[in-house]
């Protein structure tokens, strides 16, 4: 409760009436009047300094015991500063002895008008009731202030917390896509030396031995060397793929994206190529647009290169868990185990889905289906 309220009320119940029953009183002495109605006021300031609870209920009888002389010996409108102590004992933590002060205040006001009008008496215990309404609905506003401080200090505090947690979560995504990026990068850089570095060499010595040959023999030369530029051919492509790859991240992120790696896989090659999206599209963080992304690109690589596939799509599912992404291509089935399969860049994908909490499935049937599953928090739901 406001003390400068609390304070307002209590001083006024004392000295307003005190000051307008000097006007009215005609058989009292001025003077000694002044001079009980002045140590009440002092004892009602004495109030504000005692902390204890004990000595806060002594001094609250004997403020209730005085205030209720006063009343009795000088009435008229006195029995306003009998009903002051109310501001006192209804502030106490103890509700028991709340209630026994009441009861004990209440005794006293009606002992003291005892001699008054009916009228007066009744007047006197409505109002009792009616500040005593006052205070406690003033307490519970109190209360629900200091609470609501509290909730909001609390959701102050969390909301530091979810800040802190966003920025240690951005900067491990940031770390994710670095080391994703350098697992690709490394892949790469294996790849160019095994597939095109190899194909390149075998090349050179295919070139070196038509030149050998060509002097003597021009037909066997002339199909070396048609060899050769077909050797040459499927090294560009290769060299094109791998370029493709090594886009910046900011190039290979969205639908959009997807998209686009689909027309330009269609166009370089004649293959038909399809993007579907079914149910709501959700706004996903940027590390997942990069997962979807890579994960398809992997698995549009690995149709045409090991699959001989002649149609690819992609099916985007939106759920209220997850997004799931199927690249289905009706290319030539897969032959082994898992861990023949592992070489066609699965287990780097898994890898992907693994640190974004997702996980990845595939289907041998045909056609050869290749599942990624990601999960969707409470928070994309609501952006």
């Amino acid at each position: 409760m406001p003390k400068h309220l609390l304070l307002s009320l209590m001083y006024g119940m004392v000295l307003t009436p005190s000051f307008i029953n000097i006007f009215v009183m005609s058989d009292h002495s001025y003077d000694l009047f002044v001079m009980h109605v002045l140590l009440f006021f002092a004892i009602v300031v004495l109030g504000r300094f005692l902390k204890r609870e004990v000595h806060l209920t002594a001094l609250t009888i004997i403020e209730i015991l005085f205030s209720a002389w006063i009343c009795m010996t000088y009435g008229n409108l006195m029995f306003i500063l009998a009903l002051t102590p109310l501001f006192v004992y209804l502030l106490l933590p103890n509700i028991t002895l709340r209630w026994m002060m009441f009861g004990f205040h209440l005794i006293a006001v009606n002992y003291a008008l005892l001699q008054q009008p009916p009228v007066l008496i009744a007047a006197s215990n409505i109002f009792l009731v009616l500040i005593a309404t006052l205070v406690s609905l003033l307490q519970q506003m109190d209360r629900r202030k200091n609470t609501a401080l509290l909730m909001y200090d609390e959701l102050r505090k969390k909301h530091y917390e979810l800040d802190e947690s966003k920025n240690r979560l951005v900067l491990f995504t940031k770390q994710v896509e670095g080391f994703a990026q350098a697992e690709e990068r490394s892949r790469i850089s294996q790849q160019l030396h095994d597939d095109v570095g190899h194909r390149l060499i075998r090349t050179k010595m295919m070139m070196e031995a038509a030149l050998q040959i060509m002097p003597n023999d021009q037909n066997k030369g002339m199909l070396m060397m048609r060899e050769i530029r077909d050797q040459l051919a499927t090294g560009l492509d290769e060299m094109r793929a791998t370029v493709r790859r090594l886009r910046p991240s900011t190039q290979v992120t969205g639908i959009h994206s997807l998209s686009r790696l689909l027309e330009e896989i269609g166009r370089e090659t004649g293959i038909r190529t399809a993007l579907n999206i079914e149910g709501n599209p959700l706004s996903l963080y940027p590390s997942q647009e990069i997962i979807l992304y890579k994960n398809a690109r992997e698995a549009v690589t690995n149709a045409l290169r090991h699959g001989q596939a002649e149609s690819i799509e992609i099916t985007i599912l939106y759920t209220d868990s997850e997004v799931r992404m199927s690249i289905s291509n009706d290319g030539t089935l897969p032959e082994g185990n898992l861990q023949h399969m592992a070489g066609l860049g699965l287990a780097g994908m898994k890898e992907r889905c693994t640190l974004a909490g997702g996980y990845l499935e595939f289907s041998i049937q045909s056609p050869f289906t290749i599942i990624t599953r990601l999960p969707i928090t409470q928070h994309q739901k609501i952006q």
